[in-house]
């Protein structure tokens, strides 16, 4: 599906890779357990069972009451508003009552100068480790500083922290290869439908300005398309007519979406960075009269969307597993082992499955509570 400089790319990572809702495939369990064996040596370092690899996204992981009495903060950039947001601090809640934790959650607000609070918060509060979900890549820098300079423990989740914060142990998915599934798929599909044309007018909506996640999603999905392109063509055709933020909102992904079809209102196709944003622009297309016209590319695997791909009438041609509850839980049980003293891994991946009409059926779930 992608170029094989990325599939062995995927496979060098050194990353833990989980399991998304059961739908592994064998050559990404083959890919996590040796992952898991590659963090297995040295005393005292963690290591990821199988079984554990193997949960469903909401099923706990680790054993009951297994940390009692242990406290932690969880700064969440931002929850109102965000499905995918809600989501992941959930799980963690969930994850942090099995095990025993006293978990205390702030929410920053979508404010940087209030998560900073919130961590200078939790630095004073003496928790045993913190987890932090930066609104952006270094502005949380000052704060950080007095995290280490108190000896807590650091876990970053989801949103990639500039690497001057280090030491952490960050739990995300690799969102460039991410994108870079969801490119290619676009591509493909615009390419089996039309053939090959001179221009292929484009959107990209980049979720928020100033940070590495936004950014990388943005690279991965140019990248995918044009290399699907190159490969087949020996020249791109991609024509970036737009390019504009929404700040990981569908309301705002709906507003800029339908601006850009005024000005241009021959699209052909939407890069968007997440899922969230994919709803806006969808309510966009209905209100301007063109769902279905113009295909459209995402991340995050949330059952609406995967609703749409099945149906096959909306345009949402792709989008690549970014599951927040998988994230939620590692995130608490990764900090947890590092307040009691056990290494974790610098960064630890979650399964990026890419999912189009042609597997689809093999995730949707109408039952899902993402």
């Amino acid at each position: 599906m992608v170029m094989k400089k990325k599939l062995v790319s995927i496979l060098l990572c050194l990353g833990l890779i989980g399991s998304l809702a059961g739908c592994q495939t064998a050559s990404e369990k083959k890919s996590a357990e040796g992952a898991a064996q590659a963090e297995s040596t040295g005393g005292g370092t963690f290591t990821a069972t199988q079984e554990q690899l193997d949960t469903m996204p909401e099923e706990t992981i680790g054993e009951e009451g297994e940390f009692e009495g242990m406290k932690m903060a969880f700064s969440q950039r931002n929850i109102a508003g965000s499905e995918w947001y809600e989501q992941l601090v959930k799980v963690a809640e969930k994850e942090a009552e099995y095990l025993g934790i006293d978990l205390t959650v702030y929410d920053g607000g979508d404010d940087i100068t209030q998560q900073m609070s919130d961590i200078e918060t939790a630095v004073n509060m003496q928790v045993d480790a913190i987890i932090v979900n930066p609104k952006e890549s270094a502005g949380l820098l000052p704060a950080i500083e007095k995290v280490h300079s108190a000896g807590i423990p650091l876990t970053v989740v989801n949103s990639a922290m500039d690497e001057s914060a280090a030491p952490f142990t960050f739990v995300s998915a690799d969102v460039e290869n991410s994108g870079y599934q969801a490119g290619f798929e676009l591509a493909k599909a615009f390419d089996e439908k039309n053939g090959w044309q001179d221009s292929v007018k484009a959107l990209v909506l980049s979720a928020a300005a100033q940070e590495t996640e936004s950014d990388l999603r943005r690279w991965g999905e140019i990248m995918g398309y044009n290399d699907y392109m190159l490969e087949k063509y020996g020249k791109s055709n991609l024509d970036i007519v737009a390019y504009q933020y929404y700040n990981w909102q569908p309301e705002p992904a709906m507003t800029v979406t339908q601006d850009v079809l005024q000005a241009n209102p021959d699209l052909d196709i939407i890069f968007c960075a997440c899922d969230g944003g994919c709803q806006g622009v969808i309510s966009a297309l209905e209100s301007s009269g063109k769902l279905g016209d113009i295909m459209i590319t995402s991340i995050d695997g949330r059952k609406s969307v995967l609703k749409w791909i099945k149906d096959g009438d909306k345009g949402v041609v792709a989008t690549v597993a970014n599951d927040p509850r998988i994230m939620g839980k590692w995130a608490v049980y990764l900090a947890a082992q590092q307040a009691s003293g056990v290494s974790t891994p610098s960064t630890f991946y979650v399964p990026n499955t890419c999912y189009t009409a042609a597997n689809v059926d093999e995730i949707y779930d109408p039952d899902s509570a993402y």
